[in-house]
């Protein structure tokens, strides 16, 4: 599978992915998860995103792909710790929603962390910066 250089980071990134969000909107059984995303590992995509809103999808890649973590590169999202289109975006709740991503998704970290729909106005309070600067120095 082609790779690409994500950006300014050091990632090499199958141009292909695996979008997580349907499998937690459709409620897909862990065994058919666990399939597709070996499946797409084992061709060579190494890029898995999802996010804590899509209901039960970081839960479900924890189940099907914890034990190849070193073999993808894993992106999720927050600003939305209560569900989707409940946007909260105070320090501690980003903060609370990192940890409890990283949990459900058996690793402890990820590549890439992503504000999910945060505006412009609220970017420019710095309190989003910040608490995402704190999440990075815990590692």
């Amino acid at each position: 599978m082609e790779k690409r250089k994500l950006g300014k980071t050091d990632m090499q990134v199958s141009a292909l992915g695996f979008g997580g969000s349907e499998i937690g909107y459709q409620s897909v059984a862990a065994p058919t998860v666990k399939k597709m995303l070996n499946s797409a590992l084992d061709t060579g995509v190494n890029v898995i995103d999802t996010a804590e809103c899509y209901v039960s999808s970081e839960e479900l890649i924890g189940q099907a792909v914890a034990g190849r973590r070193k073999e993808y590169y894993l992106f999720t999202k927050c600003g939305h710790f209560a569900g989707w289109g409940q946007p909260d975006w105070r320090p501690p709740s980003l903060l609370k929603s990192i940890e409890r991503s990283l949990r459900r998704l058996k690793t402890d970290c990820v590549d890439l962390i992503q504000l999910h729909s945060c505006s412009e106005e609220e970017l420019k309070k710095g309190d989003v910066i910040e608490a995402l600067k704190r999440a990075r120095e815990r590692g």
